[in-house]
């Protein structure tokens, strides 16, 4: 292993960097507080009065005092390694020091915006257990610095003897280990992931974004309605439906092409001996590390575009410190089901899903989805009978079969089962998605019922992790006690580590 030349005994400072780091996110959060004053400072009226000169006058004396507190808080900012532990020292006015025992950092990840890759400096962040803050970072480390750093945590971290005799080495030797590619995304791969993104969820932001310019303009005085008044209704109002869908759809597809390109490029999965890494992005280039005992919940999906090139979304859910997002999941596009084996078998082995029986949920499930979703489309049908608008009517009666139909599809895709070791939830609607989770994994379980199902005799089974929870809907009572006892046999009687 290479040697650094870093005395990490000595109290030291991040980058100079930093200090731009710490200021833009000083502003950042001046900016998000003083936002609606702005907006009203250079929209109202009080822009020519004198209170409108003395806000101005306070927003840039509050910007100076924010500069030169963030310069102060560099300057007061170290860290050093004394024996086990990574010792933070920060603060002003006040002083706090924060000790980090080696044993309960989980990973040391890597990120760079597009002005740490300028600098060649890298935000490094630490993730500890047990915190209930977020995770602790440094906001600008040079790259021979933040290695050396890792090297030195991860080194001494493997030699630590366990806490008990029961407790396994949680140690990630990312430094010694090599790791083993799992999958690397080139330019072609990245542009049919892209292009088998979920376009509809593109598609709410750029409708909301056309709505909001529709309502300005009038709020400006220009009525685009008024342009389309000698047109013929009908004949306008299908050609205005067919330009717009196009639109639509063409924009949805750049839009969740440009965001794919800009999160996965360059991604590369790999597999180490206790756990896994990604490294990806374009402008901002994230390097992600997540721990076997870490990893609470595994789930794969597709869609109708991803089945057709076969490519699954894979997503490992890890516990988190803090509260539950999707930051504390790794997601990995472009999978195949062979590399989703190779996850799975590294994690649970080979016949982890071997004897689990898929069982439907309640019939009622689809009936109540079928009446609830279908009474979307009854205004559209009533509105169009009463004012003589028939495409208005056939619009309703088309989302009341569309709601009947995809009802039906999630009904009969919506399965569960289980063996002695796992726990299997199958779902979907014009895709597939599986979630998996080890019985030992759960932390709590919560069989709930509405007033419909008590009546006919039926609950859903709620399972909670440390990533997390799943549903099970619509499952005939007595089977949702069954299954709640005896998963909770099973995790209370396991002698394995759950984390």
């Amino acid at each position: 292993m290479k040697k650094n030349n870093f005395d990490f005994t000595i109290p030291q400072r991040q980058s100079y960097v930093a200090i731009l780091m710490i200021i833009w996110k000083t502003y950042r959060i001046l900016i998000r507080q003083v936002f609606p004053f702005l907006i009203l400072f250079f929209v109202g009226k009080s822009a020519k009065s004198n209170f409108g000169n003395y806000f101005l006058y306070f927003v840039s004396a509050v910007a100076v005092i924010g500069m030169l507190y963030s310069i102060a808080a560099f300057f007061r900012y170290y860290f050093h390694i004394e024996e086990d532990k990574l010792i933070v020292e920060k603060g002003i006015f006040g002083r706090s020091k924060t000790i980090i025992p080696f044993e309960r950092i989980q990973t040391i990840n890597f990120e760079q915006n597009l002005a740490h890759q300028l600098f060649s400096v890298l935000r490094l962040k630490v993730d500890t257990a047990g915190s209930a803050q977020k995770e602790f970072e440094f906001d600008a480390i040079a790259k021979d610095q933040a290695n050396a750093l890792r090297e030195i945590i991860l080194e001494k971290k493997s030699k630590l003897q366990p806490l008990s005799n029961d407790v396994v080495d949680e140690s990630d030797s990312e430094v010694i280990e090599k790791y083993e590619s799992i999958l690397k995304l080139s330019i072609s791969d990245l542009i049919k992931v892209g292009i088998t993104e979920n376009h509809i969820r593109s598609g709410g932001l750029i409708l909301f974004a056309m709505w909001w310019v529709w309502d300005n303009l009038k709020e400006a005085g220009l009525d685009p309605e008024k342009y389309t008044d000698d047109i013929d209704p009908l004949a306008g109002g299908l050609l205005m439906i067919g330009f717009f869908i196009v639109l639509f759809v063409l924009v949805s597809f750049l839009f969740s092409l440009f965001r794919t390109v800009l999160k996965y490029f360059g991604l590369e999965f790999w597999r180490s001996k206790n756990g896994f890494k990604i490294s990806s992005g374009l402008f901002t280039k994230k390097d992600t590390s997540a721990l076997d005992h870490k990893i609470q919940m595994i789930s794969w999906s597709d869609n109708l575009l991803r089945k057709i090139v076969g490519y699954y979304q894979l997503s490992l859910k890890q516990a988190s410190s803090i509260t539950i997002n999707s930051k504390s999941s790794i997601n990995i596009p472009g999978c195949r089901q062979d590399q989703i084996d190779l996850v799975t078998h590294a994690l649970y082995g080979s016949k982890a899903f071997d004897g689990i029986e898929m069982n439907p949920v309640h019939i009622s499930f689809m009936y109540r989805r079928m009446f609830f979703t279908s009474l979307i489309g009854v205004p559209a049908i009533i509105s169009g009978y009463f004012t003589g608008h028939t495409p208005v009517m056939i619009i309703g009666v088309f989302i009341i079969i569309y709601f009947i139909i995809t009802s039906y599809f999630r009904y009969k895709k919506c399965k569960y089962g289980h063996n002695t070791k796992m726990i299997m939830i199958r779902g979907g609607l014009f895709g597939d998605k599986a979630e998996t989770l080890p019985i030992i994994k759960l932390q709590n379980i919560e069989v709930s019922q509405s007033p419909y199902q008590r009546r006919n005799e039926l609950a859903n089974v709620k399972i909670y992790t440390a990533a997390g929870s799943v549903t099970i809907p619509y499952v005939e009572y007595e089977k949702a006690i069954k299954l709640s006892d005896y998963l909770l046999y099973k995790t209370e009687s396991s002698k394995k580590r759950w984390m």
